[in-house]
This record gives structure tokens, C-alpha cells and sequence, in this order.
């Protein structure tokens, strides 16, 4: 199994010389098996770079599916619904799998994404591809060819999130973003998401001196990222959901402190080539920033 980072940053994408080695993307993971198939985490801005290179293949000849694991709807993990070019090719079907929002169905978050005031697509139906908008039942297993995937939901401030576990090739990949921890001890559902995980892809916005002056924001500390990957047996930590004030040397300083603290390998997520993930952890060293 192979994870690419398309997008790991967190509330808007931000660009500069200070942003280049880690990226400025927002949250989109791709996940993909040996015989090739993929699912999506999220539609943030880095879903768009995504799409360009789709297009070289299935995608561009209208032949292209792709599963889409939403973990909630909050601009961050959405915005780049309208710019990801396999929609505006007839023939593709999209599959978006996503938490049902209380009181109003998914399906409308988008339609109001795209409506006449934010968008000129006006609308779902305007898309080219078949695009499928499919609300979870949290705890059951997804309907995801070639992978096996349950989901949990866990606490952002004042809503939930849905946390993923994905399971390929003898490897799993947990991604845990967007979460913060009542009085800071993952709950025992946490635990079990992600037990014995290869690769923990855990919110960490803020460092832990941030994080005292910022909780009830909903997200995490990376010594909360820590604690969950040893808790859980996890083989190694991807540090994600990068504040868009942490720049490339305040997130190298960030991993620096973490892998003091822990025997649990611990690198920052960075848009760039694919990781190769198999049972016990990481196949090679992440390739140096």
C-alpha cells in the first residue's frame, strides 16, 4: 500500500518560500493499493493537484472511479470540490462516502457550495461525471473495493468528525485529523480505531505550548498524537493538519522535539512522492524534506 499527501494543511492553504517543503495545500491523502486502485480523503486544495495528474489516464478518457472518504464538511476539506477536473469529464463517477451533518443532508452542504452566490457551476447536477453523495453509518464497514474501511466518529469543538481506518495489502492507515480529546485522553473507540496502525496520520495543529493557549478549538497537540500512537502500538506517526502560521522550520523544530519524546517514529506530512506502507510500519525511510 502506498499513501500520497496531496494537501496537509489546516483552516486555508497558504503559499510563500516559507511553505514550499511541507506544502500549502489543505487536506487531501490519497491511499492506494498494489493493484492499483485508490481512495481519496478529502476534497481540500490539494485534491486539484490531484486531478491534473489523474487526467493522464482512466480519468481523462471518462473511464475513471474513485472513492471518496469525507471526514466532515468544513471548508478546509472541501474547497477544492470545484477545481478537481475528473468531475468535468462525462464517464467518471465520483463516490463521496461523508459523515450525514445534523439536520440538513450532505448532499445540500455541497449544492449550497456550488450555488450561483460561490460558484459559477451552479450546482451539482452541472458536473459532467456521475457523482454519488452517500451519507456512513459510523462503526460500520464502507463499501470501498479493494480495501477494508470502518469509521468512528470523534470530537471537533462543537461537532464530530469521522475518523478513518484502512486496511490493504497486509498494511493499515488510520487517519485521525480534526479531533481534539476531552481533558486530553483519547477514548478507548480511538484506541481501538488505531490499534496497531503501520502509519497514524494524526492531528497536530498546534504544539504543545500552542495548544494550552488554544484548546476547544478542536484539534491537537503533538504530544495528543504521540500518546494515541503508543497507546495504540502504532508503528509510526505522520504529525498533520499543519497551522497555516507553522512554517517549514517551525514544523522541522516541531518533529525535532516530538522524536525526543517517543521511541515511535515521527515525520511531519509533506506533499510530495508516495510512501510505501506495509505491515510493521514504513517500508523505507521518509525521504528527507
Amino acid at each position: 500500500m502506498r499513501v500520497r499527501f496531496w494537501g496537509c494543511r489546516g483552516s486555508f492553504a497558504m503559499s510563500g518560500p516559507e511553505f514550499l517543503r511541507y506544502g500549502g495545500n489543505t487536506t487531501a491523502v490519497e491511499v492506494q493499493n498494489r493493484a492499483g486502485r485508490r481512495v481519496l480523503i478529502d476534497l481540500g486544495t490539494g485534491c486539484t493537484v490531484l486531478g491534473k495528474e489523474l487526467m493522464a489516464g482512466e480519468f481523462g478518457q471518462g473511464k475513471g472511479e474513485l472513492p471518496v472518504l469525507l471526514s466532515h464538511t468544513h471548508l478546509d476539506h472541501i474547497q477544492g470540490l470545484p477545481f478537481f477536473t475528473p468531475f468535468f469529464i462525462k464517464g467518471n463517477q465520483i463516490n463521496i462516502l461523508g459523515h450525514q451533518p445534523p439536520n440538513i443532508p450532505l448532499q445540500r452542504v455541497f449544492q449550497t457550495q456550488l450555488n450561483p452566490h460561490y460558484s459559477p457551476l451552479y450546482g451539482l447536477e452541472n458536473l459532467a461525471a456521475g457523482v454519488s453523495i452517500r451519507g456512513l453509518e459510523p462503526g460500520s464497514s464502507l463499501p470501498v473495493e479493494g480495501f477494508e474501511v470502518s469509521a468512528i466518529l470523534v470530537p471537533h469543538g462543537t461537532m464530530q468528525t469521522l475518523a478513518f481506518r484502512i486496511q490493504a495489502d497486509g498494511a493499515v492507515v488510520v487517519f485521525l485529523s480534526d479531533v481534539e480529546y476531552p481533558d486530553d485522553d483519547p477514548p478507548r473507540e480511538v484506541l481501538e480505531l488505531a490499534r496497531c496502525a503501520d502509519l497514524l496520520i494524526h492531528d497536530s495543529m498546534f504544539s504543545d505550548e500552542e495548544y494550552e493557549a488554544r484548546k476547544g478549538w478542536g484539534h491537537s497537540s503533538v504530544s495528543c498524537a504521540i500518546k494515541v500512537a503508543e497507546r495504540a502500538g502504532a508503528g509510526s506517526v505522520a504529525l498533520f493538519h499543519h497551522s497555516p502560521d507553522a512554517t517549514d522550520d517551525v514544523i522541522d523544530g516541531m518533529v525535532a522535539r516530538a522524536q525526543q519524546k517517543t521511541q515511535v517514529a515521527v515525520f511531519a506530512a509533506a506533499e510530495g512522492p508516495p510512501i510505501p506502507i506495509t505491515a510493521g510500519g514504513l517500508e523505507t525511510t521518509v525521504p528527507p524534506i
